[in-house]
């Protein structure tokens, strides 16, 4: 505390962290860079760290990665690249989504790569780089089939060509990239939006220059040839933190690809508040909806719907001392109440493994013990893996890091 009584930010968020945490392992995170880079086969690699990186840490992230070697970012909205940009981080950072006219001159002030994908976005970004001065640089983001962004058919495609190509001065193109829709699920569909992406490459470099870079993979992309080819970019997110979604190894690039040696990098635990013997038979909570008998031992977890917490019971579970105890009654705000008791020697203060390897201490897992995996989690929840990891909202620590890349504020992963 200082000598005004404020108790400094690390301080206050220290407070969250000892309730409930998710932490990074830094050294999974290196690893799995490893391997998508090896996948990439030569090509670059620009990890995606929209959403604060999924919920992850953003700035502790940034800093890891691009210690690592990594030449470049990506993320969601100029706010976030001015998070990182704030935080010191100097590589090139894309911007892939089409954001507000407002934001535009911020995005120039902060050296952020925009993505424009029709002539209206071409001309407030041409007019911010006039009156500034110096031109900005951007992405052409084409819609082969994604359809959130970006004209779908070839001639509003040339409409915006036209348009950068008139305000080359001031709008300079390092690249085209777009969104694989089924990338996880479906090889004939990203085939033939590859073939697209490829033609739509090849008339943005006749109008703007060869030097046009392309991006069309992400993580899943990484399983389809087709999807690598004439990318010179690939712009992984939840690969990085070792998760594939369901059906991945059915896909048709996976024998040769190596993403069976990503490593899950992920772990969420949350502490035992309280623990109560149920005397009588009745409900408990808001509704008390949920019958509890006579004798069931309960322990109050730190974990509630605030933090992402939204699975009905008893499909939720969690670990306390290598035994799984599943959630009881709906969950509250900052807590929910799961029945242990199977783990008689359970004591107010233990942390419950809510995601990832169960712990022993503050280190070590256990060795060969029961793991939570992201995909049960995520049937759990009804979410899946990428809505999961954002949702779980809490304190990050980026675990194996060094001091200054440590993520455990509280604003890392903000309520």
């Amino acid at each position: 505390m200082t000598g005004t009584g404020v108790v400094p930010r690390r301080s206050l968020a220290s407070l969250a962290a000892a309730r409930l945490e998710k932490t990074v392992s830094a050294d999974a995170v290196r690893h799995n860079l490893a391997v998508l880079r090896a996948a990439a086969g030569g090509r670059r690699i620009m990890p995606v760290l929209k959403g604060d990186a999924y919920g992850l840490g953003a700035p502790a992230l940034a800093d890891l990665l691009v210690a690592a070697g990594v030449p470049a970012l990506a993320v969601d909205t100029v706010a976030e690249g001015a998070v990182l940009r704030e935080h010191g981080i100097g590589v090139p950072i894309l911007v892939m989504d089409v954001d507000v006219a407002d934001n535009a001159e911020a995005c120039a002030r902060y050296r952020l790569m925009p993505a424009v994908a029709g002539p209206e976005q071409v001309g407030r970004h041409s007019a911010v780089a006039r009156r500034r001065g110096e031109p900005v640089t951007a992405w052409l983001r084409t819609n082969v089939g994604f359809n959130r962004f970006g004209p779908r058919e070839e001639r509003d495609v040339d409409a915006v060509l036209d348009g950068l190509h008139r305000a080359r001065a001031a709008v300079r193109v390092a690249g085209v990239f777009a969104h694989l829709s089924s990338s996880a699920t479906d090889p004939g569909e990203t085939a033939e939006q590859a073939e697209v992406f490829r033609a739509r490459v090849g008339r943005a470099r006749a109008v703007l220059g060869g030097h046009l870079t392309a991006s069309l993979a992400a993580t899943h992309g990484l399983l389809h040839p087709a999807a690598l080819r004439g990318t010179d970019w690939v712009r992984p997110g939840l690969g990085l933190h070792g998760l594939l979604l369901p059906g991945s190894r059915d896909l048709p690039g996976w024998a040769g690809s190596g993403l069976g040696r990503l490593r899950p990098a992920v772990a969420v635990r949350a502490r035992v508040l309280d623990l109560l013997t149920v005397t009588r038979a009745e409900g408990l909570g808001y509704d008390r909806s949920a019958a509890v008998a006579p004798g069931r031992r309960l322990a109050t977890v730190a974990i509630g719907f605030s933090r992402g917490l939204t699975g009905p019971a008893p499909a939720f579970t969690g670990l306390l001392r290598g035994r799984s105890c599943p959630m009881v009654g709906r969950p509250g705000m900052d807590c929910a109440q799961f029945d242990v008791t199977a783990v008689p020697d359970a004591r107010p203060g233990d942390w419950m493994t809510l995601l990832g390897p169960e712990r022993t201490g503050e280190g070590a897992a256990r060795g060969g013990g029961p793991v939570r995996t992201a995909a049960d989690v995520g049937a759990e929840l009804g979410l899946t893996l990428y809505e999961l990891l954002a949702a779980l909202r809490m304190p990050v620590r980026l675990e194996g890091a060094t001091p200054a890349a440590q993520g455990d504020d509280e604003a890392a992963a903000p309520p």
